[in-house]
């Protein structure tokens, strides 16, 4: 029987005792206090339906207790995204310096940029050969960082709705907490991406200026050349007459 039942039967008895058996007690001088036990039997009532209560109260204070206290996993979402080229598509910065001057050969992504875009590679061993075929890889370089950082995106970008998903599916305050954890930790990621993006956006900009500032250099050294060697002509020229 159910606590609640229980105890409307218990208190019907004692309303019932309470009736009945007062009479009794009066005309045979009973011992037995028919109202003070009426009370006592409403009193235990109360009691089993306070019990019941409580019971409900505890039940649903452990439910509350293992949704904050179960663990979650957050490396187990998106398990897509728990990859380097996504997290951190860029190069390590003591190697820009090669990729952006043009010293270091383009590889991967940027190998297929060179090969598009290449058309003839001097060989003569000049310093204004030279600088040309840096150039040309330098371009090729940072045209492969830009495109390996927009994979990366696109990639993290095709994973969010798993991380939606999770969401969505969550059934306890620690599941959503946790996954509001791992969105935070993607967003610190997109961001840490957008400013590496940018500060390659600086360096491309500084290496066409630079790209500039050669053929100034190669010009007046090729003037300065040129004049030495008239200079040098002529010199010749007046001490033969």
């Amino acid at each position: 029987m159910k606590p609640a039942l229980f105890a409307i039967a218990i208190l019907g008895t004692g309303t019932a005792l309470t009736l009945g058996m007062a009479p009794n007690a009066a005309a045979q001088m009973a011992v037995i206090d028919s109202a003070n036990l009426g009370q006592n039997i409403q009193t235990a009532a109360q009691s089993v339906i306070a019990v019941a209560q409580l019971k409900a109260q505890l039940s649903q204070l452990e439910q509350t207790y293992q949704m904050f206290t179960n663990p979650t996993n957050i490396l187990g979402m998106a398990a897509g995204m728990e990859n380097q080229s996504i997290e951190n598509p860029m190069p390590v910065a003591n190697a820009m310096a090669g990729l952006v001057g043009g010293t270091t050969a383009p590889s991967g992504a940027a190998a297929s940029y060179f090969n598009q875009n290449h058309v003839y590679a001097p060989t003569d061993g000049s310093t204004a050969s030279a600088q040309l075929n840096a150039n040309g890889n330098s371009i090729a370089n940072i045209e492969g960082i830009a495109s390996t950082n927009l994979t990366a995106i696109q990639q993290r970008m095709q994973e969010l709705p798993n991380l939606e998903a999770d969401l969505n599916a969550a059934t306890s305050i620690t599941q959503v907490d946790a996954i509001n954890g791992r969105i935070a930790a993607e967003s610190q990621f997109v961001q840490a991406q957008q400013a590496q993006a940018q500060n390659l956006q600086v360096l491309a900009s500084e290496q066409v200026q630079s790209q500039q500032q050669q053929q100034k250099e190669q010009f007046v050294e090729d003037m300065t050349n040129a004049s030495s060697d008239y200079s040098q002509a002529a010199a010749a020229d007046n001490t033969g007459q």
